[in-house]
């Protein structure tokens, strides 16, 4: 829209004061060269790379995608850990009480004895009848166990699930890191997008500056125009009409440095918010622009090729689909039957294998192997499996997806490269050819063979083609920058 009101202010007036050919003679301006390129550097000076890592540096989208990609390195880290054998140390303390204070006596039934002593009586052999009454007699007496109140321990027990390691935690921990990979790429690509964007931006507030000087040059023409004309009517030369149609010529034209005066202030204000720069003098264009060329690109089949072997996003769903893949794995396993072996140590007091119980510190080891399956986790872990395997072709048709949109936006870009290639050359051309024409007709103005009309025509002319021949420099730069996008370069 400022490109139309532009383009309106500097084309308008030449047609709206078209007047009869009445040629006359005005006094000489003296010479004056405009350079563009100049206009548009002056300020504190930036470029499309400056921008681009400034925006980079600057970008709150980075800063999540940066915090994100720890969380997924976590992820990695953690899933390395769960390999190592599992150690756990122990110390617990407890008092035993709900009962008398006292010994637990352990002895023999006293009928039974008592029908022992009947039966050994009645051994005819003396040795053999004492030795078996002396025995009784012994087991007549009570035994006790004394019950520690207060129980201290210390124990370690470590732990490795065997079958787990290779059929679980190995695909946990490929998915995590293939989620990792997939995070660092997602940052790669936002990355991409963000100097992508900066770039843009820059080149848009060159176009505006270009805008607003080639505006500013055609009111100094108006200007010195009107002060050739306003001398030519004291001089008799030419009518108070002509002094007026300068004057409306002037003011025209500074009604198109007006608006654009503002679009310089929205591009470059849109760029400031981009690299979080405070408020200042409007950045100046610090690369050569107007006689910036690009190198041919490669073919277009060679170009998309080379896009979707190196295009970020597309990796990171390709990282992404093996992380499904292996976290599916990971899946399935925990339906299979589990085995873990282990290994302890106790010291304790009393010590729990130690039969009867002694108030004592005592140490006790044991080694052992365990093998649990459940039916239901087999189930469960089908389900979840089909669920994951679903997903993960999910993400396969969106890599299809993207494949083909990156196709097409290499095409594009391929194209819109060629036209701006075609275009810069035509513009530079169209240039010359009204520089050419504009000094032609004020020599012919001066030579009073040509009207103010024929002059103002070939400025509005003139000036309109240096614009274009900006336009152009800026839309092969948008265009390489976008076909480098596409490609992944």
């Amino acid at each position: 829209m400022s490109r139309l009101v532009f383009f309106s202010c500097l084309f308008v007036p030449s047609l709206a004061l078209a007047q009869p050919a009445q040629p006359v003679r005005v006094p000489d301006a003296p010479a004056r060269t405009f350079d563009l390129a100049a206009a548009i550097a002056d300020g504190p000076p930036m470029t499309a790379e400056q921008a681009a890592a400034r925006a980079l540096a600057a970008s709150p989208t980075m800063e999540q995608a940066r915090a994100l990609g720890r969380a997924a390195e976590a992820s990695v880290a953690r899933a390395r850990a769960a390999m190592l054998p599992r150690l756990e140390l122990t110390a617990s303390y407890a008092h035993i009480d709900g009962f008398a204070d006292g010994e637990i006596g352990i002895g023999a039934d006293p009928a039974s004895l008592e029908a022992a002593r009947m039966l050994a009586e009645r051994v005819s052999d003396p040795a053999a009848r004492t030795l078996w009454l002396g025995s009784l007699e012994q087991q007549s007496g009570t035994a006790t166990i004394v019950i520690p109140r207060d129980r201290v321990g210390f124990g370690a027990r470590l732990t490795w699930p065997v079958s787990d390691l290779f059929f679980a935690m190995m695909p946990a921990l490929e998915a995590a890191e293939a989620g990792a990979r997939a995070r660092e790429l997602s940052i790669e690509a936002s990355q991409r997008g963000v100097q992508r964007s900066a770039r843009e931006a820059f080149y848009q507030l060159a176009r505006a500056r270009g805008g607003l000087a080639v505006a500013q040059e055609a009111v100094r023409q108006a200007e010195a125009q009107r002060a050739q004309i306003e001398a030519a009517v004291r001089a008799g030369l030419m009518t108070d009409a002509d002094r007026l149609s300068a004057e409306a010529r002037v003011a025209s034209t500074r009604q198109a440095v007006a608006s654009a005066e503002a679009g310089v202030l929205v591009a470059d204000a849109a760029l400031r918010a981009m690299i979080d720069a405070d408020d200042g003098a409007v950045y100046g264009v610090a690369e050569p622009l107007l006689d910036g060329e690009v190198d041919a690109p490669a073919p277009v089949a060679a170009s998309t090729r080379r896009a979707l072997a190196q295009r970020a996003e597309i990796q990171a769903l390709r990282a992404q689909v093996d992380a499904r893949r292996a976290a599916t794995q990971a899946t399935q396993a925990s339906g299979y039957p589990h085995l873990m072996v282990y290994a302890g140590a106790d010291y304790a007091n009393p010590n729990r294998y130690q039969i009867p119980p002694r108030a004592e510190f005592t140490p006790s080891w044991e080694v052992g192997a365990m093998l649990t399956w459940s039916p239901n986790d087999t189930l469960g872990a089908a389900h979840q499996t089909d669920a994951m395997s679903a997903e993960t072709a999910a993400v396969e048709a969106q890599i299809t997806q993207l494949e083909r949109a990156i196709g097409l936006e290499v095409r594009q870009a391929h194209a819109r490269l060629g036209a701006a290639q075609t275009s810069v050359a035509a513009a530079r051309t169209a240039r010359e050819a009204a520089e050419a024409a504009y000094e032609s007709r004020l020599a012919q103005l001066r030579a009073g063979h040509a009207t103010t009309a024929e002059l103002f025509a070939a400025e509005g002319q003139l000036n309109a083609a240096r614009f274009a021949e900006l336009d152009a420099a800026v839309q092969l730069q948008l265009a390489r920058t976008q076909l480098d996008y596409a490609i992944g370069d």
